[in-house]
Formats: C-alpha cells, sequence, structure tokens
C-alpha cells in the first residue's frame, strides 16, 4: 500500500479530494461505486468508489479507494494489459481467487446475474480497507455474480468482497445464449 503515487508530473496523495485526483490523472478506466445506503450502523453510511487506472502491460495496475469522496488508500494490482475489444474468450478456470474486479470483467465481460451489498464481517483475509465502524467488525462490500459458460458447462457464481475475488463455486448447468 503507498501513500503517494505519481501521474505524469503530479503527485496525488491519501486525503487528496476525488476532482484533484482526476484532475491530475485523467479519467479512469474502470469506476466501481461500492452503495452504503443509510443506517449501516448508528446512522453512519458509507460512500466509496475503486478507480482503477490501467496504464498498460510495461505499468503496474493503480487502484484507487476513495471514501467521501477523498482518497484513503492506493494498491497496485500487478501489471497492467491490453484492453481486449470483441468477444471475450473467457473459461471457468480464468476466475481466479485474488483477482481484481476490473480483471475479472475484462476477462469474462459483465455477469448474467449481480447481487450484493454491505455486510459486516470479524474476517479481516481479504484485504478490507481500514474504515472501521465498531471494534473488531468490519464493513465489507460482499457482492455475488453469476456467468454462464453455455449449455455444456456449469454455472459459475463468484462471490468478491471488496472488489476481489475470495471464491467460486459451481452451480446448476449452463444454458445456450
Amino acid at each position: 500500500m503507498a501513500d503517494s503515487l505519481r501521474c505524469g508530473g503530479a503527485l496525488i496523495q491519501t486525503g487528496d479530494p476525488a476532482a484533484v485526483v482526476r484532475n491530475k490523472c485523467g479519467a479512469p478506466d474502470f469506476v466501481d461505486p461500492w452503495i452504503g445506503g443509510s443506517g449501516l450502523a448508528y446512522g453512519q453510511t458509507l460512500s466509496m468508489e475503486e478507480w482503477t487506472y490501467n496504464r498498460g502491460p510495461s505499468r503496474l495496475l493503480q487502484i484507487l479507494v476513495f471514501r467521501d469522496g477523498k482518497l484513503q488508500r492506493i494498491r497496485d494490482d500487478g501489471y497492467g494489459f491490453t484492453v481486449r475489444r470483441g468477444a471475450n474468450e473467457c473459461r471457468p478456470t480464468d476466475i481466479a481467487r485474488g483477482m481484481s474486479k476490473y480483471r475479472l470483467l475484462q476477462a469474462c465481460g459483465e455477469p448474467i446475474q449481480k447481487s450484493g451489498g454491505f455486510v459486516f464481517s470479524r474476517r479481516n483475509d481479504v484485504g478490507t480497507y481500514d474504515y472501521r465502524l465498531r471494534r473488531g467488525v468490519n464493513p465489507v462490500y460482499r457482492e455475488k455474480w453469476v456467468f454462464n459458460f453455455g449449455g455444456n458447462r456449469l454455472l459459475r457464481e463468484v462471490t468478491l468482497e471488496n472488489a476481489i475475488v475470495v471464491d467460486s463455486d459451481t452451480l446448476e448447468r449452463g444454458f445456450d445464449r
């Protein structure tokens, strides 16, 4: 985890407003808003977004996490890649634990079903961010996505926590598109 990042000749750092980051770094390649709703805990709400910058295969993928419009965390996610255009060739084995949501979307496209929202968890093994509301309990943005790989394969349910794949299970047989 880094406290600062260079965007061209400009330096951004944790605590910077989202508008300043966008001005210095440009538009992100992917924006993932995490919907918190009201009454999450003791009347608090979470307004969070994760921005991903993919500057190609020779530079690290940068993920910036914002809370209430302020940069909270900067992390990298391995080397970037060239974005494929057109039909993707995703296979169930391409989905791996630890994969970021951005990488999953680029590899497999949109799922056929999405659900989720904030839940409370005592677990802290998936890189949860430091926004504890109560001692020992972390709000985690958990999503369940379902992918259909066709009638000759099983549906795949993928669980993401804070935009990272944490589990993948098979369901019933898929269907032709």
